[in-house]
């Protein structure tokens, strides 16, 4: 599928998010915290591309969909109550999503010129004319898909879930097939210039944050307001420490003159009686 209007902005972003996608592949140090956070992040991205163009190709959307069903099923968000059986049907939706956006009938002539098993051109490529589940069949051998995905499609789509430890292979095994077969082949650009405009608007926000950091004022009245950064970055925990002190000073000057003056108060009192 090739778009007219792209939502990325150039080759270098949709490398970016392909590095970020498949960590250990990445032609560049693409990522300064931990994969599955990059995962996550290419994830929202392509949501965000998906809302915004309203269709992406159905790889990088199914690449997406099985992604983030493995992230669910990582121990620090299962710790947070995800049953089996709801992590069962996350990775059974994800995958009918994968198989269906390549064998469905409707779109499978389209597939078949882009990720014909060859990787020759079939402009041609005759789509067969059955219907049902045989067309699947014949569908994904057209573009190489293993018969053993429309297979685990046909199954889940019955209420047949397998175990989890058969889906998390299944699923790793397509995320392979989609990288080999679409990402490898479509998105050959290096991810160099993204990370660096990344990394730009990154400082240009710390900039910001610091001047609005600087600005913060006490509250003439009885409320003092101590500004919340949103990103602390390399450097800033000096000027941090320095703001906080001179805050908590001028409470103390503030608070020990008022107690003087209420002891004053105390004393004139006793004196009138």
């Amino acid at each position: 599928m090739v778009l007219q209007f792209p939502p990325w902005r150039h080759a270098s972003e949709l490398a970016m998010i392909r590095d970020w996608f498949f960590p250990d592949r990445a032609k560049q140090d693409a990522f300064s915290t931990t994969p599955q956070i990059m995962k996550q992040r290419a994830v929202d991205k392509v949501n965000l591309w998906l809302f915004k163009a309203g269709q992406l190709p159905p790889a990088m959307v199914a690449t997406s969909a099985l992604t983030e069903a493995l992230l669910h099923d990582e121990p620090s968000r299962r710790s947070r109550g995800i049953s089996d059986s709801a992590m069962q049907s996350i990775y059974a939706m994800a995958f009918a999503r994968f198989v269906n956006g390549f064998v469905d009938r409707d779109v499978a002539r389209l597939h078949t010129v882009d990720l014909a098993s060859d990787g020759s051109e079939m402009e041609d490529a005759a789509v067969p004319p059955a219907k049902g589940e045989s067309s699947m069949y014949a569908h994904a051998s057209a573009i190489g898909m293993p018969q053993k995905f429309v297979d685990l499609r046909h199954q889940v789509t019955h209420g047949d879930i397998p175990n989890l430890f058969y889906l998390r292979q299944m699923t790793q095994q397509a995320l392979t097939w989609l990288w080999e077969k679409w990402w490898a082949k479509h998105v050959e650009g290096d991810s160099g210039q993204a990370l660096r405009e990344l990394e730009e608007r990154r400082r240009l926000a710390r900039e910001a944050n610091d001047a609005e950091f600087g600005q913060a004022e006490f509250n003439d009245e009885d409320d003092t307001t101590i500004p919340y950064a949103i990103e602390v970055g390399a450097g800033q925990e000096e000027n941090v420490t320095k703001y906080t002190r001179s805050m908590s000073n001028a409470v103390r000057e503030r608070t020990g003159t008022d107690s003087h003056k209420r002891k004053r108060d105390i004393v004139d009192d006793n004196d009138t009686r």
